[in-house]
């Protein structure tokens, strides 16, 4: 019976059979010869390597394609295991190099491959879309960047590939509220969120204890400073992306002990929580402080019990993680606050300046403080005097991308600024929904999603969290079947088991 009512669901769709079994084998045969043969054809030349990538990428392309028609959920979880993996292997091969930044860039065919997908099976399907208040947010920022930098003259190719990139959060949530999700993926996201996440942790303890051996073995560390490089960022090429990693894994399984109160799960946040500690980020400190408030403030409103326990075990982990870089903390609190003209202070000032100047869009996709206005150097920078800035400058450009939020004031203005805040508060609020009307031994779930938009909101104060595909993937998998699923407060645990495991 259980399995029955967990069954139940938006229907998955998949690939429609057809055809003659006996007859799929010899085409096989036949297609393989064929392009062994092409192969050798092309090794000959001198175009054979570039060739052979090109039909490596194809293979691989055709292989996301078939994983998605058979299985859309796995198809996402595939593509956010991806995109952990993506950047220490760019670092691998050359983080700098053509190869590294051509696998970068591999998320983002992924993610217009499973875009274009996706469309198709709604095209093909009668599935409703997604309700309004969960459309608006994008919609609104698209409009805000788009309509500002064609008013702008903002060139056609840098405004559409800085919208895209601009538009990843509302980009990744959209897609999760059109897949056919059912009660079994609640558990299978879970598990595959773990297992990565245990296994990136435990290379990270061991990378810090054998002073970045594993770092130096794979070429990731892309960072000099002298604080971070006693930090520990395992197989991420920067601190600050492990931080943020870790800080997600942490908000998941913390939300889910002060449900559970399972020893497993204590465990697995102890683990996440060391693992944010020796990044050395303030940001990381603060998004366990963070976590520990949020999961307490809301046990309180079920189990004073669970209250009492979840915000003794926060303020232990936050007492002992201040103790353990309070010399860092304060450091980066001083940069961080500092009004002199470091490249962050600046790009935060001059974005509410455009903003104010450019009322109420922006200057549009491309044009400041993103990753396209850096590759296209834009004219606002010398229009603003940013030009001269080190880390800011064309010849030393790297602390554009170092933030968020002047980004989106300065692109799409106080308009997109608005709309972002607003979709925000629209997922805090369904989360909240689901806390007072989901299972009890389901409310982790929403309370988890909670905490990792309250991580990504955190850390977006000071790196480009909203612009990380694998920040937006995760926010997004978590928060897909929480607002697609529906679980009645009075259906019974039996019901509910398969998404409450490990």
């Amino acid at each position: 019976m259980a399995t029955q009512t967990l069954a139940q669901g938006p229907a998955r769709t998949g690939p429609v059979s057809g055809g003659s079994a006996p007859l799929r084998l010899p085409l096989a045969i036949i297609a393989g010869i064929a392009l062994a043969i092409l192969v050798g054809v092309l090794g000959a030349t001198q175009y054979g390597s570039s060739a052979l990538v090109a039909l490596l990428a194809l293979g691989f392309l055709a292989l996301a394609v078939l994983i998605y028609l058979k299985d859309p959920v796995l198809a996402l979880l595939s593509l956010w295991v991806f995109e952990v993996l993506d950047l220490p292997a760019s670092s691998a091969l050359g983080y700098f190099s053509s190869t590294g930044e051509m696998i970068r860039q591999a998320d983002e065919v992924l993610v217009v491959l499973l875009l274009l997908l996706t469309l198709r099976s709604l095209l093909r399907s009668t599935t409703p879309l997604p309700p309004l208040r969960y459309l608006v947010p994008g919609v609104g920022v698209a409009l805000c960047g788009f309509i500002s930098g064609i008013l702008h003259g903002v060139p056609i190719v840098i405004l559409l590939v800085g919208g895209f990139l601009g538009l990843k959060l509302w980009t990744m949530i959209t897609l999760t509220l059109v897949l056919p999700w059912r009660r079994s993926d609640v558990g299978r996201v879970y598990k595959v969120l773990i297992c990565v996440g245990v296994a990136i942790a435990v290379i990270g303890l061991v990378d810090y204890a054998s002073n970045h051996a594993v770092s130096h073995l794979l070429h990731t560390s892309v960072n000099q400073t002298t604080y971070r490089s006693e930090a520990a960022q395992s197989i991420f090429p920067t601190p600050g992306e492990y931080s943020l990693f870790m800080s997600l894994m942490f908000g998941i399984t913390f939300a889910r002990f002060s449900r559970s109160f399972r020893t497993q799960d204590l465990l697995l946040a102890l683990l996440f929580a060391a693992n944010v500690v020796l990044s050395l980020r303030l940001k990381g400190f603060l998004s366990l402080a963070a976590v520990g408030v949020i999961v307490g403030i809301v046990s309180n409103a079920s189990n004073p019990r669970r209250t009492i326990t979840a915000l003794g075990v926060g303020a232990v982990l936050v007492f002992g993680a201040y103790q353990l870089e309070q010399s860092v903390i304060s450091k980066q609190v001083n940069t961080y606050t500092s009004t002199d003209t470091s490249a962050r202070s600046r790009l935060y000032s001059t974005g509410e300046q455009i903003a104010s100047e450019s009322f109420p869009l922006g200057l549009g996709f491309g044009r400041f403080a993103s990753y396209m206005s850096h590759a296209h150097y834009s004219p606002a920078y010398y229009k603003y005097r940013l030009s001269r800035i080190y880390g800011l400058s064309p010849q030393h450009p790297n602390f554009i991308e170092d933030t968020s939020w002047p980004s989106v004031f300065g692109e799409t203005g106080y308009g997109g600024a608005a709309f972002y805040v607003g979709g925000f508060l629209v997922l805090v609020f369904s989360f909240g929904q689901r806390l007072l009307s989901w299972p009890a031994r389901l409310k982790w779930l929403p309370l988890a999603a909670l905490c990792c938009v309250a991580v990504l909101v955190l850390d977006s104060l000071g790196d480009p969290a909203l612009f990380s595909w694998l920040a937006t993937t995760t926010i997004a998998i978590v928060a897909g079947p929480i607002l697609v699923l529906r679980w009645p407060s009075g259906e019974p645990d039996a019901a509910v088991q398969t998404g409450d495991r490990t």
